[in-house]
């Protein structure tokens, strides 16, 4: 089922790697995005923050259910017309959440965009995976990662001038012109690929999946809002998800007609490239998140300031990508390459650990430059790596998982690093409270500096709110710290997988075989 793309062996079109790298930016750019005018949202529909989550929390639970099903609907329906649907669904329902009139009606189409775009990242993936020969497969993940990679770091960007010059419906309406530009790149640019057949489904084993997923999405992303295992809400949610996942697995085992195809977890770089994405996009995505929101709570930058601070660490993932892939990545081990890459990424975290009060814009920067070299050396080397051995007929269903446990891996880290961050919050405020009293002789050089005088009567009211900024401050530092433990823990799992570079020394002749064996079941 390899692609074979107006008469090019070796090279698709520009007109496809374009639109496909425009129509998986669609769907990661639409949440960072999004997040940035939730407080704006917020108060057009008069809603609490608890309310206002879940946008987020709907669209989030639409996407985990739907990509692992990716293969499923490629193999019933053919891969251009699941995309073609996936690019039109995302592009309307776009335009219906611009114009919600409700916070109800915003919930609902929030969900059928992300049930729509779920299947847009995966499509993207395998499309590239198999237009380029297996031997320039990096170069295909250096592309694919520049609009998985970058999209999240630039979503601040873009949403936050929207939200100060803009109103917000227009962070939906700017998926209208770029959803139609991509459909009209990648309409008909996939004609050797089969139709789609028909195919057996294990329509019970879904139900028990989605449920499992939903249950730990929302878990995931109302805990914080619950006060976690303190409300019967979220443990009634993660006994429902630890029993419907058993379920799953348990109807799973030696079926043939899954949704999912699970025996692709006996090929070892697929399964550790798994393992490695999904603790990958927990310290990532965590650090993505904390990033901007220290900017805004500590250091007290606007919105869109705040997003261009962000910039370079894009800018540089962009170019070093693109480099690192054609260049260096054909020459070296990628093991290698992605052991590095983890290194740099922990050294950046611990440069922001290290950050105080009176850091500079540079000091903020500079963590971000060094956190894009670390993006382009991991994100599409272990794209590479992890499907270097599946079949290019398997390559939906596997990018289906893939791009799955890496938004999951994601939650999880947000989740964590938001309750680690309030946490932290709490013990750093009680232990510097501890200190202030009449008989520090601290106090007073302290209060000097912070430029509060003892005898006004808004002494008290300024203490609290600098200690609290100190004690946010502090807490911010150890977010990091644990961060920049995410990636180290990682390091030994790069050198589980198996060595690319010898994986792909016979690749020409298995991808021959390949194309000779589709081609009987196509």
């Amino acid at each position: 089922m390899s692609v074979s793309l107006e008469g090019d062996e070796d090279k698709p079109s520009v007109a496809l790697v374009v639109g496909v790298m425009l129509v998986a930016t669609l769907e990661v750019l639409d949440v960072t995005v999004v997040n940035i005018a939730l407080p704006h949202i917020m108060g057009s529909f008069g809603a609490t923050p608890d309310q206002v989550t879940w946008m987020i929390t709907s669209y989030l639970i639409a996407t985990v259910i739907v990509m692992p099903l990716t293969g499923y609907f490629v193999s019933r329906y053919g891969r251009q017309r699941t995309m073609l649907v996936g690019v039109v669904g995302f592009t309307i329902t776009s335009l219906a959440c611009g114009l919600s009139w409700s916070l109800t009606s915003m919930v609902v189409f929030r969900f059928l965009q992300g049930a729509f775009g779920a299947v847009l990242v995966p499509i993207s993936q395998s499309i590239l995976l198999d237009a380029y020969p297996r031997e320039k497969a990096n170069q295909a993940m250096a592309l694919w990662g520049l609009a998985i990679m970058v999209a999240p770091v630039m979503g601040p960007v873009i949403g936050g001038y929207i939200t100060e010059y803009w109103s917000w419906p227009w962070v939906f309406f700017i998926n209208i012109p770029l959803g139609c530009i991509a459909l009209f790149l990648v309409i008909d640019r996939e004609k050797s690929l089969p139709k789609g057949k028909r195919v057996d489904a294990d329509w019970w084993g879904l139900l028990f999946l989605a449920i499992a997923l939903a249950s730990f999405q929302t878990v995931l992303d109302q805990g914080h809002m619950r006060d976690w295992f303190e409300s019967t809400f979220i443990w009634i949610l993660s006994w429902i998800s630890i029993c419907f996942a058993l379920l799953f697995i348990a109807r799973a085992y030696g079926r043939n007609d899954n949704f999912i195809d699970i025996r692709l977890f006996a090929d070892r770089n697929f399964t550790f490239g798994c393992l490695l994405m999904a603790g990958y996009g927990m310290a990532m995505y965590s650090n993505i998140v904390m990033w901007p929101l220290l900017a805004q709570s500590v250091f007290n930058y606007p919105a869109d300031q705040a997003g261009w601070i962000l910039a370079p660490r894009g800018v540089v993932s962009a170019i070093m990508m693109i480099t690192i892939g054609t260049w260096l990545a054909p020459r070296v081990d990628m093991r290698w390459i992605i052991g590095i890459g983890l290194i740099f990424s922990a050294y950046a975290a611990s440069m922001m650990a290290g950050l105080s009060r009176d850091a500079g814009t540079f000091s903020l920067v500079a963590p971000g430059l060094l956190m894009g070299l670390a993006m382009a050396c991991v994100f599409a080397q272990l794209s590479t790596a992890t499907f270097s051995t599946i079949a290019p007929e398997k390559s939906s269903d596997a990018a289906g998982i893939y791009n799955a446990v890496r938004g999951i891996g994601g939650s999880i880290g947000i989740a964590i690093t938001s309750a680690f961050l309030v946490r932290k919050e709490q013990i750093h405020w009680h232990n510097l409270g501890t200190n202030i009293s009449e008989v520090n002789p601290n106090i007073y050089s302290w209060m000097e500096k912070a430029d509060i005088a003892i005898d006004e009567p808004t002494a008290a009211a300024k203490l609290g709110k600098e200690l609290f900024r100190h004690a946010e401050m502090a807490a911010f530092n150890d977010v990091f710290w644990l961060v920049a433990l995410m990636f180290i823990s990682l390091l030994p799992l790069v050198f589980f997988m198996n060595n690319t570079q010898r994986s792909r020394g016979g690749s020409t002749n298995k991808k021959v075989s390949q194309k000779e064996s589709s081609s009987h079941q196509g």
